[in-house]
């Protein structure tokens, strides 16, 4: 059998799959194709022969070299025995006795053992101190054996692995020296190296929470304490403590995960318990203290008697505890029964049907009589809609992604209606604004859902067509709206207005196409927009129009952009 293959591929003849994997994407990585067409062919031709010899049983037959262990290569490192790995880890490779050593490979045993001895001290050394240890193992000469850096890899690896979390400051050199990359098709990790690059990713998101978030940072002192910890009632009802947990929890995994590193594995398991059994939310919590005391502060806006009010308050009262049952009771079985036995093969109208009725209720509110029983009627069916959109629909899990950010998309309807308030324009009813708030809230829960319906279940052609029919129906607003003009609005009015409302929270599907730093832009220049056409109404005589066409331009804007981008898409199953 030819030796020249192995040459080429730096290793002794094998037939170990994964060693010649291995070596392949070793060689890869210091070969351009570009710059060395002939030595990538040679190779590529070297691995495709050597995976095929694998199985010549009469081709080995002949051969006088033994088959060479993972990682070896012409009497370099072996391998033996080293420390315990994380479950479903193989065990960390280590060197040979010291007589199989040669001299550079001894010095990097000592480099290395440097590095370990301090990772292991109790004291955390600084950062530049680490660093610099693992400098020096990169930087030893024995390193440029091939089956020496295939052994050394594993080692770190597995050495990153066993002294977490002290070994996070290393996590992203190691990734960036070794190349551990997720998005590089020549690169297979080993089980040992997927797992540091796993909790890379999880240090890096975590330092990036820290900086920017008093809650996360309370959420991290918890879990790395004691079970025992007091938390104050205070925090425990923060909302944002409670998400940013959740989220954290969700994150690591089971307890015998290689993100557990640094974090009490009790006091995670009182934390899992705690939020795995029916229990109120926080966000619920504070409706139930907060929402009584509006109902009294309406029906005294209101002019309503004394009895008036306290009916109200005891409704209101009585609402919030039927919800709290149902939230207890009903909710959380209904969900687990999608979850289980429907989610898997429920039709499209199941999964979203939630949001175009949701749409739907904006106008058809402003049909109802300007009632509080209106307002009551449409809270009704709201709160249906939102069980509805709550039980078959998971929120975001992402804190890295700040809660401002997923509510600037909804700031600019609210902040029409309040200028339309503002501005003495008797156009919206409770009924409406209820509306508005059941719309906002499932939009905010599910958005992402009907988002990826439109981008993922429907073809490009119709995705243009939508988009195009959004333009129409803008347009067609905008024209209406025109007629609105006077001192005194039309009958219709706050059916138009309902009207826009919906178009302003179905338009963010196509939109969406536009990526979120576009959409932010676009939100601030409406914000900008919003002040200059307060000019335009001294021509137009009608701050109800100017405000309606104000909308109107914005969502054209971004529907226009939508249909640009996906007109140039050239993937039309995209």
């Amino acid at each position: 059998m030819s030796h020249d293959i192995w040459d080429v591929l730096g290793i002794a003849p094998t037939r170990d799959r994964d060693t010649i994997r291995r070596a392949y994407a070793r060689r890869l990585r210091a070969t351009n194709p570009e710059d060395d067409a002939e030595g990538f062919m040679r190779l590529r031709e070297a691995h495709d022969e050597a995976v095929a010899r694998i199985d010549w049983d009469w081709a080995w037959d002949d051969e006088d070299t033994p088959d060479a262990a993972p990682g070896q290569d012409a009497g370099e490192v072996l391998v033996r025995a080293g420390p315990a790995a994380p479950a479903g880890i193989d065990a960390a490779p280590m060197a040979a006795p010291m007589a199989a050593r040669s001299a550079e490979t001894e010095e990097l045993e000592i480099r290395l053992e440097r590095l370990a001895d301090l990772l292991r001290r109790a004291d955390h050394p600084p950062r530049h101190e680490l660093e610099a240890a693992f400098q020096a193992v990169l930087n030893a000469e024995a390193l440029e054996a091939l089956a020496v850096a295939d052994s050394i890899e594993q080692r770190v690896a597995h050495l990153l692995l066993a002294t977490a979390p002290h070994s996070d400051p290393l996590l992203a050199p190691a990734i960036e020296a070794f190349r551990w990359r997720g998005d590089d098709l020549h690169f297979e990790p080993t089980p040992a190296q997927q797992a540091v690059i796993q909790r890379g990713d999880f240090v890096e998101r975590r330092e990036r929470l820290l900086q920017s978030d008093e809650q996360a940072r309370k959420v991290m002192a918890v879990l790395e304490g004691p079970p025992s910890a007091r938390i104050p009632l205070w925090r425990r009802l923060n909302p944002r403590f409670e998400i940013v947990m959740k989220a954290v929890l969700e994150r690591i995994g089971d307890g015998g995960g290689v993100l557990m590193a640094g974090f009490n594995e009790d006091t995670v398991a009182l934390w899992r318990r705690r939020y795995d059994r029916p229990r109120l939310t926080s966000g619920m919590i504070w409706l139930t203290l907060l929402a009584p005391l509006l109902a009294p502060l309406i029906a005294a806006l209101n002019d309503l008697s004394p009895p008036a009010i306290l009916a109200a308050y005891l409704v209101t009262a009585g609402a919030i505890l039927a919800a709290q049952l149902f939230y207890l009771h009903g909710y959380l079985r209904l969900k687990t029964a999608w979850e289980i036995h429907r989610s898997w093969r429920a039709s499209l109208l199941e999964r979203i049907g939630w949001s175009p009725l949701s749409l739907a209720l904006l106008p058809v509110s402003a049909l109802l009589p300007d009632s509080p029983w209106s307002a009551v009627a449409v809270a009704v069916v709201g709160a249906l809609l939102l069980a509805w959109t709550f039980a078959t629909t998971e929120p975001s899990s992402d804190p890295g992604f700040p809660l401002h950010q997923r509510l600037l998309s909804q700031a600019v309807p609210f902040a029409w209606i309040l200028s339309l308030t503002l501005f003495d324009v008797d156009v919206v009813t409770p009924a409406m604004v209820v509306a508005l708030g059941v719309a906002a809230a499932i939009d905010f829960r599910g958005g992402v859902h009907t988002i990826q319906a439109w981008h993922l279940e429907m073809g490009k052609v119709a995705r243009l067509a939508g988009a195009a029919a959004f333009v129409a129906a803008t347009i067609a607003a905008g024209l209406v709206a025109w007629l609105m003009a006077g001192k005194t609005p039309p009958t219709w009015a706050p059916v138009c207005v309902g009207a826009v409302l919906a178009l302003a929270i179905a338009h963010r599907m196509p939109v969406a196409v536009l990526g979120e730093q576009l959409a932010k832009t676009r939100y601030y220049g409406m914000f900008v927009l919003f002040w200059l056409s307060r000019g335009l109404d001294a021509v137009v005589g009608s701050w109800l129009v100017t405000s309606t066409l104000w909308m109107l331009i914005g969502m054209a804007v971004g529907l226009i952009l939508s249909l640009i981008v996906e007109a140039r898409d050239r993937n039309p199953a995209g």
